[in-house]
């Protein structure tokens, strides 16, 4: 993604948990531009929101307008169904 005017690039890990691996791998690092979002992330690896219930970077809850940064961990968890 460089080069997009976004400025320099960060790379940030990405945890996907359950249901949600079926779009990549269960941990994967990615190099993003630098401003990326939680939202921005979700839509450049096709997970639609609908489908994520917990947003975690860093093990903190994040929205999806959430700027991440170089080095953070962005963790992705479908809703659980069970009882």
């Amino acid at each position: 993604m460089a080069g997009n005017g976004y400025g320099v690039d960060m790379k940030v890990e990405i945890r996907l948990f359950a249901s949600l691996r079926k779009y990549g791998l269960p941990q994967e690092e990615m190099e993003l531009a630098e401003g990326t979002t939680v939202g921005n992330l979700l839509e450049k690896i096709g997970i639609p929101p609908s489908e994520v219930a917990i947003t975690l970077v860093n093990g903190r809850h994040a929205q999806e307008e959430l700027p991440l940064n170089d080095g953070e961990t962005l963790a992705l968890f479908p809703p659980i169904a069970g009882g």
